[in-house]
């Protein structure tokens, strides 16, 4: 009943909810570290400013990320790395802000 009534308050107020990607954290000024992100993350990254995206997976790149990354300006650089770990590096990446 109370998450009825938050999504309720949620809709009228027409507010969009900003996820972070999993594992998501600073890693330095303007250097982030996530899991891949999914399409409720978008908003968020939007918001960190990005220039740039290090794609450390041997995977093509989804559609969705690449057209949200379009739309926004924002350069995707893949660098396949093979490990031991794969499920684990294959969805792990970079997001870098280059400061000017």
């Amino acid at each position: 009943m109370i998450l009825e009534q938050f999504d309720e308050a949620v809709e009228k107020a027409d507010v969009a909810m900003v996820v972070p990607p999993s594992n998501f954290r600073m890693v330095g000024t303007g250097l982030y570290q996530s899991g891949f992100p999914e399409p409720t993350s978008f908003g968020f990254l939007r918001g960190l400013g990005l220039r740039s995206v290090v794609y450390l997976c041997l995977e093509p790149y989804p559609k969705a990320n690449a057209e949200f990354l379009k739309a926004e300006g924002i350069r995707m650089f893949q660098f396949g790395i093979e490990g031991k770990k794969m499920i684990t590096l294959s969805f792990f990446f970079l997001l870098i802000r280059v400061c000017v």
